[in-house]
């Protein structure tokens, strides 16, 4: 359960039209979620085999209550209530031969998955909805790995097919329901020289949207603001170029990235007179995307302390109030974690991040976050049972403000979450020594979708 006030002003042409309060009620409840994973791992004679599959299935359903209390024009009362259920089946096969200076790995992958998205509300701005996806997914692919002197070169190839079908009130969309067929290369180069490790490595692969991004039911925020998502989303194709060097504790890492057809947010009006607005997922055509770290890890008698300091960095252009506008200043970051060794085998962690303002996609970051975070630790009986007491932004600054820009509408959000807080951790390991689990999983970016 969490509560919440929302106040609002609504102002046209300096003129204050209308000034309310959201007294906001959401409940949400989950039963526990179910995974359940089998896998082999075996050797026959020089043939490597690892076999796994994957269950997941798991229910949650929110309520929301919200009451807008206005000074000015009509009270209202908007209740909204969504159900969702997700469902995933998945198996992978991966088989690794020594072959020539290396080896060559082949294998396969399937997932097949299910969510449905039941949504009512009691207003006829955000209509009933009843959508659900299913999704079949069929991947093989090869990787040829060998060694020549002080070069480690592999190169391979993953083939996806892919049907996705889109159904609203039990009923297929032939729109929105789509099939793909899609190769991806790659290709890395390891070597070292001297004390000094570095890799090169290129990667093509897609990204399929989250099923909340492809969702087409609308969601109420207030009198002015609705969200949705994009039934007829594409898939993100990336090309990737990363460099990586290692040298003693230090380390470099640079990387550039192509996405073609990315998901953004865009803003629209929406309502009969176009009085309010709509927020919803879309494909940004394409940009360019770069980003550089550098940092070390240190030792210091009993501390031990880590520094990263990073750059990301994108080429976007896109219309705002009919003019285009770059969207290229970039976001600069800088981390320091330590870890001081107490006596009495007690261990302080002290870490702190600060974020620069900056652009990522169409969202421009206007203020600069930063935060001090502190946690103490202690293990009992050989580390079998912990104690961690941790405090989270010790100074309440980790804040972010937020522009999201589009050609129609502009919206400034303040993110006030989770701000400070305080956490006691009491965790007691059973058995440890009896651990020899070995599965890597299967359709494991799929997971991240639901």
């Amino acid at each position: 359960n969490t509560d919440g006030t929302i106040p609002s002003e609504i102002w046209q042409d300096g003129i204050l039209l209308d000034l309310y309060n959201s007294d906001v009620h959401n409940q949400s409840t989950a039963v526990p979620r179910h995974y359940a994973n089998i896998y082999y791992n075996g050797i026959v004679g020089k043939l490597n085999i690892d076999f796994n599959a994957d269950y997941i299935w798991y229910k949650s359903r929110e309520l929301t209550f919200n009451n807008e209390l206005s000074e000015m024009g009509n009270d209202r009362e908007v209740n909204t209530s969504s159900i969702n259920r997700n469902r995933m089946l998945a198996e992978k096969l991966v088989m690794t031969y020594p072959l020539w200076k290396g080896q060559i790995e082949i294998g396969e992958e399937y997932t097949n998955t299910r969510t449905t998205n039941l949504f009512s509300a009691n207003i006829p701005e955000t209509p009933n909805a009843d959508n659900r996806v299913d999704e079949n997914n069929i991947a093989v692919f090869a990787e040829l790995g060998q060694q020549f002197g002080r070069f480690m070169i592999g190169a391979g190839l993953r083939y996806e097919h892919v049907k996705f079908n889109y159904y609203e009130m039990g009923l297929l969309r032939d729109g929105q329901s789509k099939t793909y067929n899609n190769i991806f290369p790659s290709l890395n180069i390891a070597t070292q020289v001297g004390k000094v490790r570095m890799g090169l490595n290129y990667t093509g692969k897609t990204i399929r949207p989250g099923y909340g991004q492809l969702d087409g039911a609308i969601s109420y925020i207030n009198r002015l603001t609705y969200e949705t998502g994009n039934p007829y989303l594409k898939p993100t194709k990336l090309q990737t170029v990363e460099y990586m060097a290692q040298w003693r504790r230090f380390f470099a890492q640079l990387s550039y990235t192509y996405f073609k057809d990315g998901v953004y947010h865009i803003t629209e009006p929406y309502g009969p007179e176009g009085e309010a607005t709509i927020i919803r997922t879309a494909n940004l055509d394409h940009r360019h995307y770069l980003q550089a770290f550098v940092g070390g890890n240190f030792q210091v008698g009993i501390w031990q302390p880590k520094v990263n300091i990073g750059m990301m960095k994108q080429w976007l252009s896109l219309p705002l109030n009919g003019e285009q506008v770059n969207m290229n200043t970039p976001i600069f970051m800088f981390q320091w974690q330590n870890a001081v060794h107490l006596p009495f085998d007690i261990w302080l962690n002290i870490d702190a991040q600060l974020m620069t303002r900056g652009w990522d996609n169409n969202t421009r970051l206007t203020n600069t976050p930063w935060y001090v975070n502190a946690k103490i630790y202690k293990g009992f009986f050989k580390d079998a049972f912990g104690v961690t007491v941790e405090a989270k932004d010790l100074f309440d600054s980790a804040r972010n403000n937020f522009y999201l820009c589009s050609d129609a509408v502009q919206i400034q959000q303040k993110n006030f979450s989770p701000g400070r807080s305080v956490m006691l951790t009491l965790q007691y390991r059973f058995n440890t020594t009896r651990d020899r689990y070995r599965g890597t999983g299967a359709g494991n970016s799929e997971k991240s979708r639901f």
